[in-house]
């Protein structure tokens, strides 16, 4: 079976990539996308002013998708 593969990244923040929504996943599966991986691209790290705690979170990741090639 041969595959065809869909790469997208997402911003958590909004800032500068598409956001994801469980919609838009819907969308991708009705279409016969299936969520293969998710990369980590970049972190980003904040302190929390009332405890002094360092929180780290993903910001970007990228999504990979793979469906069947129509042929």
């Amino acid at each position: 079976m041969a595959w065809e593969y869909r790469v997208h990244m997402v911003d958590n923040d909004g800032d500068q990539f598409d956001q994801f929504s469980i919609e838009a996943l819907d969308e991708l599966g009705d279409d016969g996308w299936e969520l293969l991986h998710v990369n980590p691209l970049q972190s980003v790290t904040t302190v929390d002013e009332s405890s002094g705690d360092q929180l780290t979170r993903t910001k970007r990741v990228v999504l990979w998708f793979k469906r069947p090639k129509n042929e």
